[in-house]
């Protein structure tokens, strides 16, 4: 157990109090004591018949109010020794005072080494109260000795003795029970009743401590909001106390799949959030995505089976205080919120516009296709600086289809579809995207599941048709490819041209991360995986796109660079 009078220079838990007395508290009161002892010193050397000499009379109280008056005014700079040191020179004085004002003193005057006494076995760790009791006994049975009968000794030192050590023992019982009743007091203001997580108090606290500690150590904290979706059905259907229940396991799955050192919070009705220090927002949607996937496991079989949806943002990339970034990570859950629920979405300045309130993003519907390639090209600004890929792929694709005689209408939708290939891009975070080096298993399963998501994204919207080949576009004829692993006459047809177009545009754009590898390059790589990645007559078809393009350089599209 931490000394009492140290708490102040021990690290405390983020946010919580010291509950045991501080050593300013404690300097100021054992200034008060001797302030006392000084006076008492004092009115003992008035007393009719005394003796005492000068230095008696004057020496000690005078001592002792200098004591009283350096705790007093260092009461903030004092360390827990020197507090040690004015106790054990207290019981020299009182020691010292009694010698010199004779035997007819002692028997009163003895009773000031309680206040000292008392004063230790509360403020002070236990080896320096027992040090103090230990050394009152042996001066005041010296000063016994020195000064009163020997037939008085020990009646005397057993009285006294007697007396203050069963007080101070009582004083340090009650004193560790109020300790622990107020510790007991500060943690529960700081808990949620149902959940047994911490609340919104707490959490505020965690965060404003977790902040301090990363802008001295240049590191990051990530937030994690999530909130439950659909929960008021199961107040509706099953009641408020089956309510109850399911928070309490969601609290339960979040406590035990977050990590040592994170904070988990119940920040409202079916609202939670995380604190994630030292953690990028690239770890912490792997997170989040792992408590999502528990949740919805979870609840898989009841009646009301629930989900999750999360928003993600990180210190000091996505704000600059508290506020801020709990802020963006709640703009990135309504943005989950709105794309479908059951997701975990990374924060994105230009993504989160489109859903911001001040916007008009609230209650924006997503079955109107501006809204929806707003948000393509809001992606490819946050991955490739610009927000040519989604228009570029979108046009490749309608000069394929064009060149392979499909209808007219037909061609349109897949060129709107071709635009529309990435948006399930929303949920993968943004390092992961940007990365210049080779992906890990981890990341690359995060890129695998954006074309499930655009799915996601577009189901029930009246885009039945751009849906399925959003869903498919990374198939492959071979069986190889994501996310079902389709074969070549499963795939549609329309999904094929936007693998071509998608893949031909990422091979020879540029990007913040590399270069593009030039047309003849792309070309060759598109002409070696015909027939396993992609379909041999998407491709013919697209070199001759490719070739008219490059007769026609004033053409609506332009061929990239070479």
């Amino acid at each position: 157990m931490l000394p009492p009078v140290a708490q102040q220079e021990a690290p405390q838990a983020p946010g919580v109090p010291p509950v045991e007395p501080s050593t300013r508290y404690a300097a100021r009161v054992g200034g008060g004591i001797f302030a006392g002892l000084a006076l008492l010193l004092v009115v003992l050397a008035l007393l009719p018949g005394t003796d005492a000499p000068t230095l008696a009379r004057l020496g000690m109280p005078a001592a002792c109010a200098l004591i009283a008056l350096a705790l007093h005014i260092n009461a903030d700079q004092l360390r827990p020794s020197t507090l040690y040191a004015a106790a054990t020179l207290g019981t020299l004085l009182i020691s010292a005072n009694l010698l010199l004002s004779g035997e007819h003193s002692v028997p009163s005057g003895a009773l000031l080494y309680a206040w000292l006494a008392l004063y230790a076995a509360y403020f002070f760790p236990i080896r320096q109260a027992v040090f103090q009791l230990v050394l009152m006994g042996a001066v005041y049975l010296a000063v016994l000795l020195d000064t009163v009968p020997a037939q008085d000794v020990l009646p005397n030192w057993v009285t006294l003795v007697g007396v203050i050590v069963p007080v101070a023992v009582v004083l340090r019982v009650v004193r560790g029970g109020v300790t622990q009743l107020v510790r007991g007091l500060a943690e529960a203001a700081r808990t949620d009743a149902l959940t047994q997580l911490k609340n919104r108090l707490a959490l505020d606290q965690e965060i404003d401590a977790q902040l301090a500690q990363a802008r001295m150590g240049a590191r990051q904290v990530s937030v994690v909001v999530g909130d439950l979706d659909h929960f008021k059905w199961v107040n509706d259907q099953l009641g408020h106390r089956a309510g109850d229940r399911a928070l309490v396991r969601v609290a339960r799955i979040l406590a035990t799949h977050r990590r040592v050192g994170d904070t988990a919070a119940r920040t409202g009705g079916e609202e939670f959030t995380l604190v994630l220090p030292n953690t990028s927002e690239h770890d912490a949607h792997l997170a989040a995505e792992r408590m999502r996937a528990a949740v919805a496991s979870e609840f898989a079989s009841d009646p009301v089976p629930l989900t999750f949806s999360f928003g993600v943002a990180t210190f000091p990339d996505h704000g600059g205080s508290a506020d801020a970034v709990i802020e963006s990570a709640d703009q990135a859950l309504y943005a989950a919120k709105a794309l479908g629920r059951n997701r975990s979405i990374i924060f994105n300045r230009e993504i989160s516009a489109i859903f911001a309130p001040e916007g008009g993003g609230r209650g924006l519907d997503f079955s109107h296709l501006p809204t929806l390639l707003s948000l393509t090209e809001a992606l490819d600004i946050r991955d490739a600086g610009t927000a040519n890929h989604s228009r570029t792929v979108g046009r490749y694709c309608g000069l394929i289809a064009e060149q392979l005689v499909l209808p007219a209408e037909r061609v349109e939708r897949i060129e709107m579809a071709g635009r529309l290939h990435d948006i399930g891009k929303i949920g993968v975070p943004n390092a992961v995207l940007q990365k210049p080096g080779p992906l890990g298993a981890g990341e690359m399963a995060q890129v695998r599941t954006h074309p499930e998501i655009g799915g996601e994204v577009l189901a029930g919207r009246g885009l039945e048709d751009l849906r399925s080949w959003v869903m498919a576009h990374h198939e492959r004829p071979d069986g190889k490819g994501y996310p079902a692993g389709l074969t070549d006459a499963d795939i549609p047809l329309e999904a094929k041209i936007i693998a071509v177009a998608d893949a031909f545009e990422a091979m020879t754009a540029d990007r913040v991360y590399r270069l593009g590898i030039g047309t003849k390059a792309a070309r060759v790589e598109l002409l070696r995986c015909a027939g396993s990645q992609f379909d041999p007559r998407v491709i013919a078809a697209f070199m001759a796109v490719l070739d008219a393009l490059d007769r026609a350089p004033d053409a609506e599209l332009a061929s990239p660079r070479s």
